[in-house]
């Protein structure tokens, strides 16, 4: 299954985002919606709350959560593809198909040329058993971004950034030691952009 960085999708789609892009019938009074819950057809006019900052909850059916949780129950998908979904809706982020032990996220373009800006992950662990099994140099980890990720969808991965030739973060390729040869040896050969215009 494609990467999908669940605090990037919450971050960037707030719950008026996602009643436009999933479509959700319902009034708003201040910063809360009402409504019936279009997949469970059943409760009333009031059955579905949304409360921006707080969450929604289905009366129908008992459930609430989180904006990916609100998607997963509109579109009755399970938490990755609802996120996948709520992203690829919301414009946030097109996500290529996964190649051998590699999973890459990519903004997706907007107008042209422009991209939507992706942060640097603040949570990786650069001194981790995973990183040296993969063959990297904490040191050298910790000055290029590279780490494990311990939470989060990429969580159990080895996680080494993706840029442009600007140095833009483009993503993630995330790989295991599990899927790594006997016989790799690390072979990083840094580049200098500048130098190459």
């Amino acid at each position: 299954m494609p990467f999908v960085d669940f605090s990037a999708v919450k971050e960037a789609v707030s719950f008026a985002d996602a009643i436009s892009h999933l479509q959700i019938d319902v009034k708003q009074a201040g910063n809360q919606w009402r409504g019936p819950c279009p997949t469970c057809q059943t409760g009333g006019d009031r059955a579905l709350v949304i409360t921006e900052g707080k969450g929604f909850f289905c009366f129908a059916d008992k459930k609430g959560g989180d904006v990916i949780g609100l998607a997963g129950h509109i579109l009755q998908l399970g938490p990755k593809e609802a996120a996948q979904e709520l992203a690829q809706r919301a414009g946030i982020v097109q996500y290529s198909k996964v190649q051998g032990n590699s999973k890459v996220l990519a903004p997706r373009e907007r107008d042209g040329n422009e991209t939507k800006k992706l942060e640097p992950l603040s949570y990786l662990e650069h001194d981790h058993p995973a990183v040296d099994g993969v063959g990297f140099d904490p040191e050298f980890c910790e000055k290029n971004g590279i780490g494990y990720a311990g939470r989060g969808t990429a969580r159990g991965y080895v996680l080494i950034p993706f840029r442009n030739e600007d140095g833009v973060l483009l993503g993630y390729v995330g790989v295991t030691e599990a899927w790594l040869p006997n016989d790799f040896k690390t072979n990083v050969v840094p580049v200098d952009f500048k130098k190459r215009a």
